[in-house]
């Protein structure tokens, strides 16, 4: 519930940046120098762009931007319901307390039917240091389905987390390509160049180049 809340907070907040992006008139681009162009692009992809006028490609920016956000809530989210089900599944049917402890033991529970198949296992592999001495760490599985069954919360939880990495991951591609974009358009500008596709009555376009001077 409380990262259904959070999520709720972070959309409103992309939606108004969005919104702004959107319907915010152009600044004056001369102002702007190539370094300041791709620094609003990093801090948010699609700025740059719509401070020289180019609402539609700052659109697809910030639209990837506001995409990549809802994806990283929403796998915070799942990654925390697929732990919170790990956590009381676990201590339902095989009597483990997960709360507090790391992932290698979250892991060891799924691996192994109890405590002392672990530590038998590990002691004939001479690893004593892997070995659970503590009453706080053991566990025995009502049945293999139950085992089973609490594996897909953690392989959930796992596939939250890269899926999570893999839209940050796209956060830093985004901004990157935004700079690039925006320091092309720039040095376009700079040039007294421009590039524009024109429709053509019949079926087709042109593409045509423009020189100011």
């Amino acid at each position: 519930m409380e990262g259904r809340k959070l999520m709720k907070r972070y959309l409103i907040c992309l939606l108004i940046a969005t919104t702004i992006l959107s319907a915010a008139p152009p600044k004056e681009a001369d102002d702007a120098t190539v370094g300041s162009l791709i620094l609003r692009s990093a801090v948010m992809p699609g700025l740059g762009e719509l401070s020289l006028g180019e609402n539609r490609r700052a659109k697809i920016f910030g639209g990837i931007e506001v995409g990549l956000w809802l994806t990283v809530i929403e796998s915070m989210a799942m990654k925390k319901r697929s732990r919170s089900n790990m956590v009381s599944y676990a201590a339902l049917h095989a009597n483990a307390k997960l709360a507090g402890k790391g992932h290698r033991f979250a892991v060891d529970v799924a691996n192994y039917g109890s405590s002392d198949e672990f530590n038998e296992e590990h002691q004939r592999l001479r690893l004593p240091g892997r070995v659970y001495s503590s009453d706080d760490y053991t566990w025995e599985w009502a049945s293999e389905e139950h085992r089973e069954q609490y594996w897909t919360y953690l392989r959930a939880r796992a596939t939250a987390q890269k899926i999570g990495l893999f839209a940050v991951g796209g956060m830093v591609v985004n901004r990157i390509v935004s700079a690039i974009d925006v320091s092309y358009l720039a040095r376009l500008r700079d040039s007294g160049l421009a590039l524009h596709v024109r429709p053509l009555t019949n079926e087709g376009s042109q593409l045509v180049l423009s020189v100011s001077f």
